[in-house]
């Protein structure tokens, strides 16, 4: 814990799958020290392209006749994109069927071959696929459009609610690291984040700048294990 050894957490490695494994060989709360929020990954809807829904709406009407019979693609168990389809399908009032795959990119190549019907993913796991006509955007999970689909309507937009499924990407150091050294990540991280190109290569792969200080990076984690410990908790999804 010397300020030169750090990790780049998600909000999958240390909210939900604490929530969802008996097993992580790790405590997301006291083996880590919060140095910096970097970035929130804006995600999408996307649907296997021969499937007839072109919006949201359009989806959610096509899936409530048909109970049970559309898969929704995940990058496993526990994964953020499993934890927003299913929170997604509770909101919408939706009967579908999780399909884990081994990583996102397995998941939306299911969709892709139509193995799948839909995954909630990052656009940028989703936007090569889309370029190559396999699969089709409906809704942006922001409070704003994506500059990467700019034609691509918000949910809120589409008049489902602000959803928000952004998950954050940020720093840690190993517990014990000195306040002092925390302090000066925190502070060199932050100019970093202010950068044109920082900002600029953000937008191009489909993130937003989160920045702020280690104190709120920590009240962030604080906030999203309790709202995210009761998602977790109505969707029922049982540690492995």
């Amino acid at each position: 814990p010397d300020g030169h050894t750090l990790l780049i957490a998600t909000m999958s490695t240390h909210v939900l799958v604490p929530l969802v494994s008996a097993h992580v060989p790790y405590d997301p709360v006291g083996d880590f020290a919060p140095v910096a929020n970097l970035f929130r990954t804006v995600k999408a809807l996307w649907v296997h392209a021969a499937l007839p829904p072109r919006s949201l709406r359009e989806f959610v009407d096509y899936a409530a006749v048909r109970p049970g019979a559309l898969n929704y693609a995940t990058g496993g168990v526990g994964s953020s994109n499993h934890v927003d389809a299913a929170w997604f399908s509770r909101v919408a009032g939706l009967d579908l069927v999780h399909v884990p795959y081994n990583g996102p990119a397995a998941g939306i190549a299911a969709v892709a071959a139509g193995d799948a019907q839909m995954m909630v993913v990052s656009i940028t796991t989703g936007l090569p696929l889309a370029q190559g006509g396999r699969v089709r955007p409906l809704a942006v999970f922001s409070d704003r459009r994506s500059p990467l689909l700019p034609a691509v309507p918000t949910a809120a937009e589409q008049g489902s609610g602000a959803l928000d499924l952004a998950a954050w990407i940020g720093l840690m150091a190993p517990a014990g690291t000195p306040e002092p050294i925390l302090d000066r990540l925190d502070a060199a991280v932050a100019q970093i984040l202010r950068q044109p190109d920082t900002v600029d290569w953000a937008g191009r792969h489909g993130m937003e700048i989160a920045g702020g200080s280690r104190a709120e990076f920590a009240r962030t984690l604080e906030r999203d294990r309790a709202r995210w410990g009761d998602v977790v908790g109505r969707l029922r999804i049982r540690p492995d």
